[in-house]
């Protein structure tokens, strides 16, 4: 009985104080022009050139990827169980700034024994790491692709976004959304390890200005200032959840992060599940984000974890 009352206290206390992402620093930092969605470039193609690079096959849970409660997954039937996903980075190659990464796929340590993983080993269970089958990781792509990396933008602070971080060149700049090295939950308390072993602890990450002049959150930042990247922040899957707008040379690309996880969660618009920090606001963030997919037929779509054809849209 003893034993009960002091777990019990502890849940207690760790629901009352939660835990933030990472303990690593963080800096908040005026990139590029606030825009408004009014302001966007509506042309259908950019500088930028774009490769989507498949990391990893791997499986979890439906119920965290999709909410199955929505009305929409409620009568096409979903069930809780197994869903095929992967694990993609994204490269971005402009002509003028240079080459940036937008998630990290997975470090090579991965290839090693599970033991030396830089993850606990509930952690790993509990993400069900065990089904991941890596295609390549980021070491084997650098030494394919020497080029420098000027930066790396972090769509959110979900394991399974930054795997890859260690692997990149210490010192590399690291970008998050606005409040999202500071996001709270309770389950941080058992992951927040993790995340700092993964980020390296010299990692400095840097947190993009979404706030106007007057003090306003703008959702819209053109980061090199030419129309042709925009990061949108898009709260509600994570605090500072962030998704790209990128005019590429082969069309208009939209990175959503997991503000979608899945192909299914975007052509029906349903936000994921337990997955989310906040159903409400993901919900409306989902909504920008199809009200800017709306402006370009053209567009090409990319949910966090599986890949939609251009004929689906």
């Amino acid at each position: 009985m003893k034993i009960q009352r002091i777990i019990f206290s502890f849940i207690a206390i760790g629901i009352l104080t939660s835990c933030a992402v990472t303990s690593n620093r963080s800096v908040l930092v005026n990139k590029g022009t606030l825009v408004g969605i009014q302001d966007i470039n509506s042309s259908d193609k950019g500088p930028i050139v774009l490769k989507k690079i498949v990391a990893a096959d791997w499986a979890t849970e439906r119920a965290g990827l999709i909410n199955l409660k929505d009305p929409k997954a409620v009568a096409a039937g979903l069930q809780s169980g197994k869903e095929p996903i992967q694990i993609y980075f994204y490269v971005m190659d402009h002509p003028k700034f240079g080459r940036y990464v937008v998630d990290t796929g997975l470090a090579d340590v991965f290839r090693k024994d599970k033991k030396e993983w830089p993850v606990s080993g509930i952690v790993a269970s509990q993400m069900n790491l065990g089904e991941l089958k890596i295609h390549t990781t980021i070491k084997e792509w650098l030494q394919k692709e020497p080029k420098k990396v000027e930066g790396i933008f972090l769509t959110h602070l979900h394991l399974d976004h930054i795997f890859g971080t260690q692997d990149f060149p210490a010192g590399t700049s690291v970008y998050t959304g606005q409040n999202e090295p500071g996001d709270t939950r309770f389950l941080h308390l058992f992951v927040q390890g993790s995340t700092d072993k993964i980020l390296g602890s010299d990692t400095l990450l840097s947190e993009l200005n979404f706030l106007g002049k007057e003090g306003a959150p703008i959702k819209f930042l053109d980061f090199f200032g030419d129309q042709s990247l925009y990061v949108v922040s898009v709260p509600g899957h994570t605090e500072g959840s962030i998704a790209f707008l990128i005019k590429s040379t082969n069309g208009v690309q939209l990175i959503t992060g997991d503000t979608c996880h899945t192909s299914w969660g975007w052509l029906n618009n349903v936000t994921p599940g337990g997955f989310t920090k906040d159903l409400e606001r993901n919900k409306v963030s989902l909504d920008l984000l199809q009200a800017v997919a709306a402006k370009f037929p053209k567009i090409q779509i990319h949910p966090g974890h599986q890949s939609i054809s251009p004929s689906a849209k």
